[in-house]
């Protein structure tokens, strides 16, 4: 125990320690009515500091972070409160889906403008399959991009009926066909295609191919001098050089239903 000064007395134990005990709490209140004093004049100081256009630029900087964090503590708080009513759980927020819209062409895709078109599917006709149809089609349509009269379509499509009943044939005796797309095999020399054309008509790969085969018939049957009013079983004869010359003429009522089916008027 630390000695008083010289000259002073000291005070019995009981009063001290009351005195010591009233003191304290009085220091107490004081000490937090000052800090409390001090920070409301600081928040003041602070926001004269950052709202005056000459106020210090590092006491207005220090300042900032303080009164913003003291804004986010709100915010957060109310945040939570507004979350706290009822809620079984976040959901994630999801944009509402366009509802769909019918289209104009009746469920199909309108073509964008400018591109091709496909080709439209021409019904079967005279008991065809689907693929003899097709071919049939093809033929049509090279003879229009010669811009043939329809009785070079006739011609044409009777003659490939008689061959080979409008299947694009590749050949046991040339093997290069076998490799190429066919509906089929013959046997007949070294023909093939929907002609049945030799090796002097072109090569294997053309032959092959429907519209290129369909175009080399036509680059002959026009060479022939008066073909449009020569009987179809003659033109296609005179062409094709068959030995069966009158073969073709049992498929023009055929031949001319196809065509008028595939270009009507």
């Amino acid at each position: 125990m630390q000695t008083p000064p010289s000259g002073g007395r000291r005070a019995p134990r009981h009063l001290r320690h009351g005195r010591r005990g009233r003191h304290t709490a009085v220091r107490s209140r004081i000490g937090r009515h000052r800090a409390a004093a001090l920070v409301v004049f600081a928040a003041i100081g602070a926001l004269f500091v950052i709202g005056s256009p000459g106020g210090p630029p590092d006491i207005a900087a220090r300042a900032e972070p303080a009164v913003r964090s003291d804004t986010e503590r709100v915010l957060e708080a109310e945040r939570r409160a507004s979350r706290g009513g009822g809620r079984t759980g976040d959901q994630p927020s999801r944009s509402p889906s366009a509802a769909p819209t019918a289209s104009p062409t009746g469920g199909k895709t309108p073509a964008a403008p400018g591109s091709a078109s496909p080709p439209a599917v021409i019904a079967a006709v005279g008991g065809l399959t689907r693929a003899e149809m097709n071919n049939a089609v093809t033929i049509i349509r090279a003879g229009q991009a010669l811009d043939l009269p329809q009785r070079g379509f006739v011609v044409a499509i009777a003659t490939a009926l008689q061959e080979s009943h409008l299947h694009n044939l590749a050949n046991a005796n040339v093997p290069a066909s076998l490799s190429l797309p066919n509906e089929g095999v013959g046997s007949d020399h070294d023909s093939v295609g929907l002609f049945q054309q030799r090796p002097s008509w072109g090569t294997v790969a053309q032959l092959m191919n429907p519209a290129e085969a369909a175009r080399r018939f036509y680059a002959a049957l026009v060479q022939v001098s008066g073909w449009e009013q020569l009987a179809v079983t003659v033109a296609a004869q005179t062409v094709q050089v068959s030995a069966f010359p009158d073969a073709y003429a049992q498929w023009q009522s055929l031949a001319e239903q196809i065509v008028a089916a595939v270009v009507p008027g």
